[in-house]
C-alpha cells in the first residue's frame, strides 16, 4: 500500500472519531449523561470490578458515565504510553483489512468489541487531557485502552467510563502495571518496559534497580532477568511482545545475544522464523475452527512456541559461526568447558529464586558445592587476569 493511501486511511479513522465526538458537544464539553434508574444496577456491577484493586480508592464515589468514544484517546506522548503493547486502530487496519502481523490480535479485539455491543461490564478509566493525534479528545485513557481499541474496531459510538483526577507519573505506571500484571497475555517484555519507564519516572539510571523493583513488588533478581530482554532492538522487542514470548522461553536467544554469540541480525532471523511459526499455527487454528473437530486449538501466541523450539533455532542460526570458531584450533576441553559454564550460569540464575524452597540439609549441601565452585572459579579468574598480561 502506498504511503499516500496509508495516510488517507489513518486520517479517515481519526475523522470518524472526531465526528462522533462533535455530535454531542454543541452546548458543553461535558459528555456525561445522567444514568437512568434501570442503569444503577449495571453501574454498581461495573464498580465492583475495581474492588480490592489499587484502583478502588481512585474510582470510589465516581459515577460511571456514558460518553462518545471520539472524546477519548490513549496517551501517546513519549514515556507516557502504557507499557502494554496495544497498537492504534489505524495501525491494526489497512484499507479495512487487518495488517498480517496483527491478525490474531485483531480477531481477539473484535471478539471483545462484539461482547461490548451486548454489554460493557468493565468501564474504562479516563482523566481530563488532550491528544495531538486525536484533537477531538477531551479525556486520556488511564485504564482500558484495549477495550477502547476494541470498541473503535467494531464501530461503537459510546463507551462506559469513569473520570478521575489526572494521576502522577508514578501513580499512572503503577496502576497500569497492577491492572495488567494478572492478565494471561501480559508478556515479560512489557514488564521490562514497565520497569524501564518507572525508573525514568523515579529519576533515571541513578535509581537502583532494587528500589524500582520494590515499587512493583518484583524481586531484584527477577527485575534483572526482565531487563536483559531490552538488549533486543525496539523492533525485535515489539515482535516478542506480539508473540507473547516469556523470558524463560527466550533464555537461549537472550543469552546468545547478551554474550555476543549472536548478532542482532542473526536474532532477526530467529524472530522472523518464530513469527512464521505463529502465523502457520494461527492459520491451522482458523481452518480447524471452520470444521467439525473435537480437538482443542489454542491461540498460537499462548501455546505455540516453547523454549526448546527457540533453542533449536538459535543453534541452527549460530552453527556457521560456531564451526568457524572451532576451526581456529581451539582445544576440545575448552569448547566443552565453555558450554558447561554457560549452562551452569543459566541454572544458577534460575536457582536464585528457588533456593528458599530447600530444607536445611539441602541448603548446607548446596552451600558446600557452591563454595568449592567459587574457589575454583577464583583461581581460574586469577589465571585469566588480563590486566597483568
Amino acid at each position: 500500500m502506498s504511503k499516500r493511501s496509508q495516510t488517507d486511511q489513518i486520517a479517515a479513522i481519526k475523522a470518524r472519531l472526531a465526528q462522533q465526538a462533535q455530535s454531542t458537544q454543541p452546548q458543553a464539553e461535558e459528555p456525561v449523561t445522567a444514568p437512568a434508574a434501570p442503569e444503577l444496577d449495571r453501574q454498581e456491577q461495573a464498580r465492583q470490578h475495581f474492588l480490592g484493586q489499587p484502583l478502588e480508592a481512585l474510582v470510589a464515589n465516581r459515577v460511571v458515565e456514558r460518553m462518545k468514544i471520539g472524546l477519548v484517546a490513549p496517551e501517546l506522548r513519549p514515556g507516557m504510553r502504557q507499557p502494554r503493547l496495544i497498537p492504534l486502530p489505524d495501525e491494526l487496519m489497512r484499507d479495512s483489512e487487518e495488517s498480517p502481523a496483527y491478525t490474531e490480535l485483531v480477531a481477539e479485539l473484535r471478539a471483545l468489541g462484539d461482547s461490548m455491543k451486548e454489554q460493557q461490564i468493565q468501564p474504562i478509566v479516563v482523566y481530563p487531557g488532550q491528544s495531538d493525534s486525536y484533537p477531538a479528545a477531551r479525556y486520556l485513557i488511564l485504564i482500558g485502552q484495549r477495550r477502547w481499541t476494541a470498541a473503535v474496531l467494531v464501530g461503537l459510538e459510546d463507551i462506559d467510563a469513569i473520570v478521575v483526577d489526572p494521576p502522577s507519573s508514578l501513580e499512572r505506571i503503577k496502576l497500569q502495571y497492577a491492572e495488567n500484571e494478572t492478565r494471561e497475555d501480559f508478556s515479560d517484555i512489557e514488564r521490562a518496559w514497565t520497569i524501564r519507564q518507572l525508573r525514568e519516572a523515579m529519576g533515571g539510571d541513578q535509581v537502583a534497580i532494587n528500589t524500582v523493583a520494590a515499587q512493583l513488588s518484583i524481586k531484584r533478581s527477577r527485575a534483572y532477568q526482565l531487563l536483559r530482554l531490552l538488549a533486543f532492538t525496539p523492533e525485535q522487542q515489539q515482535t516478542i511482545a506480539l508473540l507473547r514470548l516469556q523470558e524463560r522461553q527466550l533464555v537461549a536467544l537472550t543469552d546468545a545475544l547478551n554474550q555476543g554469540a549472536l548478532s542482532h541480525e542473526q536474532a532477526d532471523v530467529v524472530l522472523r522464523r518464530l513469527s512464521q511459526i505463529a502465523e502457520e499455527r494461527a492459520l491451522n487454528s482458523r481452518q480447524l475452527a471452520n470444521t467439525e473437530t473435537t480437538q482443542t486449538v489454542d491461540s498460537p501466541r499462548r501455546s505455540g512456541i516453547d523454549a526448546a523450539t527457540i533453542a533449536r533455532l538459535v543453534a541452527r542460526v549460530s552453527d556457521a559461526k560456531l564451526q568457524a570458531a572451532l576451526a581456529a584450533a581451539a582445544p576440545r576441553w575448552y569448547v566443552t568447558l565453555r558450554d558447561d559454564v554457560a549452562k551452569i550460569n543459566r541454572k544458577l540464575r534460575r536457582a536464585i529464586e528457588r533456593v528458599d524452597d530447600l530444607n536445611v540439609n539441602q541448603q548446607e549441601e548446596l552451600y558446600t558445592h557452591i563454595h568449592d565452585l567459587q574457589a575454583h572459579t577464583r583461581s581460574l579468574l586469577d589465571r585469566l587476569d588480563f590486566d597483568e598480561k
